[in-house]
């Protein structure tokens, strides 16, 4: 029966991929390669044998089958927010996420892994506008999580200014999990950077003038580029 449960649970993880992956070609004409490779990842997910060995991943509780990210959001501090997100579909592409991280490396794969990572914050940053976290939890969990769950929290301070935190924003810049935090890190500085104190800001622009923010060509180096440029000519706040 658990067994039963957990290859069900993946597999929902790879329909989420899917499913998100189908309204991005239908809503966007002429989708690119991008959009190819994740219909592919989440089919990938459905039927390759590879994802076994992480279904340990899924446990089977009172309530069903709990994800695996859940129990560590808790049992770091932030109860609160792994009730909120127990019986949503974020802690699923989370771990989609997590799997295709580690058993589909390489440039060939950058296109799906980005893709998934998008469309996690995009939904964590809805879910945030409709429930309140807590932002000492939120500010606690980010140093201890991992890579996709570090994702899911940036993706809930761009839907909720509440939660954001200018300490967290500059350790994701400057040292990042996946190249995919940075990148949503600095988008978050961005757009608060007029409700951060002239400290916080201080110690955001130490962070943006030290990071390494990868090859020239990468999404990451560009919006640095245009980050730095905009913010050095942003007034202070009042």
């Amino acid at each position: 029966m658990n067994r039963r449960w957990s290859v069900y649970a993946v597999a929902a993880a790879g329909f989420v991929i899917l499913t998100a992956a189908t309204w991005r070609v239908v809503s966007t004409p002429g989708a690119g390669a991008a959009l190819a490779v994740l219909v592919i990842t989440g089919g990938v997910l459905l039927i390759s044998p590879f994802v076994l060995p992480y279904l340990q991943a899924i446990a089977v509780n009172t309530d069903g089958f709990e994800l695996r990210l859940v129990r560590e959001i808790a049992e770091h501090g932030a109860p609160g927010a792994a009730r909120l997100l127990n019986h949503t579909e974020l802690p699923a592409i989370a771990e989609a996420y997590g799997v295709v991280h580690s058993q589909l490396a390489g440039d060939e794969f950058k296109a799906a892994r980005t893709q998934i990572q998008d469309q996690l914050v995009d939904r964590a940053s809805a879910f945030a506008r409709q429930r309140k976290f807590d932002p000492t939890e939120i500010r606690n969990l980010f140093p201890q999580a991992t890579g996709p769950v570090r994702v899911l929290l940036l993706g809930l301070m761009k839907g909720d200014p509440r939660l954001v935190d200018a300490e967290t924003l500059a350790s994701a810049i400057i040292r990042p999990v996946t190249p995919n935090e940075q990148y949503h890190a600095m988008e978050t500085t961005d757009r608060n950077w007029r409700r951060f104190t002239d400290d916080e800001r201080s110690t955001l622009t130490k962070a943006l003038n030290n990071a390494d923010f990868g090859p020239a060509t990468s999404r990451r180096q560009s919006f640095a580029t245009h980050l730095k440029s905009t913010l050095s000519a942003t007034p202070g706040p009042n």
